[in-house]
């Protein structure tokens, strides 16, 4: 009975968030389990206390009074549920469902020239209403997972890049890299914060908080990560407290990276033929067969070899474009790594179950490789790894 005590105050846990979200019927339903699995008396007195609560519910429900036919029919009009959805969250999911698939702005009904914060201001608003524990509107679920996969495109700088380029779900097809700086920006490859086999759910979740990016803080093999932005790898390999930081203090932690880029590309501006940046791949592909391997950190990254031979006879350019394809490299790492930390912690989740693990698959899942994480904590030793995370 002893065995049972942890499982039964995570059953009591999960009772007493079920009554905090309004769902008494659950936490009742998980106050008695507690009980079943290791009597306690707090479980007993939350049980007590959450059944008068929904005694009191139902009695109050059954001593209101009839509504009149008028007014039933206002009610109705103002958005109250008729049946298990309203009107209004009907009407939400027949505009997204009437979008085309690949029309993300649509989708999320923004302007193609919104920002950021637009974009994460109007996925909030339609992730709620879409959700399907909250909505029960036919197509709320398909409308719902539209929803996310307009967000996970355009919260990415990277695929919302190729999206505007080629008006195409840029992971269906194979990214390229085009000339001039946009190759900087499309040098991460796949490492986008929302990886492809993350579910909508598992997004939203992140998002609101459930289970990652949001407020809470992964901790692994130095890195740790809030609010969707990849945060800096620490050399011993434990997650760093909560920082809070103000607008002003984050644009002084950009300037540097910005005067860089301002003097970087100073010259070329105002040069009657300016040069533009060859473009580059991390992984080799049809187009970028020659592989080279950046200055300071030794990063591997592959380029067309004619449009690069004039390029590379110019030092000071190429130790520029090198920087560059390290920053990106290093960030790419940030974003791989939260992605392995979250999948790993959903397998752990899954195997732990709600009343007894899955001691194979719980082995299994904390034994799991975190390949990118493990390649931050390498370079954090160097001294150019500490000063890209002064820029970034």
């Amino acid at each position: 009975m002893e065995g049972n005590k942890d499982e039964a105050q995570r059953c009591l846990k999960i009772a007493r968030d079920h009554l905090a979200s309004g769902n008494v019927s659950g936490a009742i339903k998980f106050a008695q389990k507690s009980i079943n699995l290791f009597p306690t008396t707090e479980a007993q007195t939350f049980l007590k206390q959450t059944e008068s609560k929904k005694t009191s519910s139902t009695r109050e429900t059954n001593d209101r009074p009839t509504s009149s036919p008028s007014t039933s029919t206002r009610e109705h009009r103002q958005g109250r549920q008729v049946g298990e959805y309203t009107t209004e969250q009907a009407e939400a999911v027949k505009r997204i469902r009437s979008c085309k698939t690949h029309d993300y702005y649509a989708i999320l009904g923004i302007n193609k020239d919104a920002n950021d914060s637009e974009v994460k201001k109007a996925y909030r608003k339609l992730a709620l209403q879409m959700h399907p524990d909250k909505n029960a509107a036919p197509g709320a679920d398909e409308a719902f997972k539209m929803v996310s996969k307009a967000f996970q495109i355009l919260s990415d700088p990277q695929k919302r890049a190729i999206f505007d380029e080629h008006g195409a779900d840029p992971d269906s097809r194979s990214t390229g890299m085009p000339s001039g700086f946009r190759s900087f920006n499309n040098g991460f490859g796949n490492g986008a914060v929302y990886a492809d086999d993350i579910s909508p759910e598992e997004i939203f979740n992140m998002f609101f908080g459930g289970d990652g990016f949001h407020s809470a803080t992964f901790v692994g093999p130095g890195f740790r990560a809030r609010r969707f932005q990849p945060r800096r790898a620490s050399p011993n390999g434990e997650g760093a407290r909560e920082q809070h930081t103000s607008p002003l203090l984050s644009f002084f932690q950009l300037l540097p990276l910005i005067l860089l880029f301002l003097f970087s590309f100073s010259s070329s501006w105002f040069s009657p033929s300016p040069e533009p940046m060859p473009s580059y791949s991390l992984q080799e592909n049809g187009y970028h067969t020659q592989n080279r391997f950046t200055h300071s950190l030794q990063v591997p990254y592959f380029v067309e070899p004619v449009q690069f031979s004039t390029f590379e006879q110019n030092p000071r350019k190429l130790r520029t474009f090198e920087d560059y394809i390290e920053i990106a490299y290093i960030k790419k790492l940030d974003m791989d790594c939260n992605t392995e930390l979250a999948i790993k912690k959903r397998m752990i989740n899954e195997a732990r179950g709600w009343v007894f693990p899955d001691e194979e698959k719980l082995k299994a899942a904390e034994s799991t490789k975190l390949p990118s994480c493990e390649r931050l904590a390498e370079l954090s030793r160097s001294k150019r790894y500490k000063e890209i995370r002064r820029l970034v």
